[in-house]
């Protein structure tokens, strides 16, 4: 499989993904924590803050 061939694979499966799944994925994914705000494992302090200051959460 070449990587057009991937990259549509990858596209296709996203459009059919619902956003409980996303952010599932992103949680599997450690982008983001239970809360719904950057991981602070693999995210800066700053970003984490600042993520945190704005008060809105992916998981709402």
């Amino acid at each position: 499989m070449d990587i057009r061939e991937l990259t549509k694979k990858v596209q296709e499966s996203a459009k059919n993904r619902t956003r409980e799944e996303n952010i599932q994925l992103l949680k599997d994914a450690k982008i983001i924590d239970e809360s719904g705000y950057y991981c602070q494992e693999f995210f800066s302090k700053e970003t984490v803050a600042k993520d945190k200051a704005e008060g809105k959460p992916l998981i709402i």
